[in-house]
């Protein structure tokens, strides 16, 4: 992709537009690097000012609401982990609408946290595809099995179906939080029986090997 910087000089762009206009070419490379068959309409137009379109409009809103929140080096970070959660929901053969609403939001920013805790734990990997998608190993995902155990045992004791299903709506808004890892909300039954989660997807954290799924059974006896 061309990155054409005219537009901030031509319109005259203050440094909130500025940011904004380069978060949305961000957007637009990465859209087109991890959806390379997906037909992108939300892209900024060929001519004319890019501050009238949806995907600076998106874009202007993402930084005012993460203002001192993520530093912008890591903006394009932020923008990967969106499209790749979103790449990892499959509606039969096909993907969720690809639009730049991903990018703000209480979800949106649920959905970075997951992603960056899944990035930092695989080493900061320069591939943001492969942290995006890296298959997750044993050891991983056991520490954040453990954490979990840890916080349900402080928090509600030895945790029956019957305690799980009083409790559920705060299962459900720790495990939103990530206090509660979203493996074991992706292993635990009672949570696929139970919990209503809205649009926190959980095939980000499916992917895991037998070893995991036996280590889930052995210490949750779920």
């Amino acid at each position: 992709m061309e990155w054409n910087l005219d537009p901030i000089f031509e319109y005259n762009m203050n440094p909130e537009e500025i940011l904004s206009y380069k978060l949305g070419l961000l957007w637009m490379a990465l859209a087109d690097q991890i959806f390379p068959d997906y037909k992108h309409f939300s892209n900024f137009p060929k001519k004319g000012d890019p501050r009238k379109s949806n995907l600076f409009k998106y874009c202007y809103k993402l930084s005012r609401e993460t203002k001192g929140l993520i530093p912008e080096k890591d903006y394009k970070l932020y923008i990967a982990a969106q499209l790749q959660m979103l790449k990892s929901i499959e509606i039969g053969n096909t993907h969720p609408l690809i639009s730049p609403v991903c990018l703000v939001g209480d979800k949106a920013w649920i959905r970075w946290k997951v992603w960056k805790r899944k990035y930092d734990n695989i080493g900061k990997s320069k591939n943001l595809e492969e942290a995006g998608l890296a298959k997750t190993n044993f050891e991983e995902v056991k520490k954040e099995l453990d954490k979990t155990k840890k916080f349900l045992d402080t928090k509600f004791g030895i945790l029956s179906e019957e305690t799980f299903i009083l409790k559920c709506k705060e299962i459900e808004r720790n495990i939103a939080l990530g206090t509660i890892s979203g493996f074991y909300a992706a292993l635990c039954p009672w949570v696929t029986k139970y919990c209503k989660l809205g649009d926190f997807d959980l095939a980000f954290f499916k992917n895991v090997d037998d070893q995991t799924l036996e280590y889930f059974k052995k210490i949750f006896n779920q």
